[in-house]
């Protein structure tokens, strides 16, 4: 049975903690070895929504552990 592994970044993210951690959920999803999502610790940014945005790329799920 395979379980999502969340990846993320530190806890209260900044616009570069959260785009590193959906670059590497798609590069280890790209190895197709495990599901892998990127999550947050905190609550995102303006500043990263409007980066997200403009990318067409949705904030990724906050987690809380």
């Amino acid at each position: 049975m395979n379980e999502t592994i969340y990846v993320t970044g530190h806890r209260n993210p900044d616009t570069d903690s959260i785009v590193a951690a959906i670059a590497y959920a798609a590069l280890r999803n790209a190895c197709g070895d495990r599901e892998y999502e990127a999550a947050c610790l905190g609550q995102v940014s303006e500043e990263t929504r409007i980066v997200l945005d403009r990318f067409e790329f949705r904030p990724p799920v906050m987690i809380s552990n």
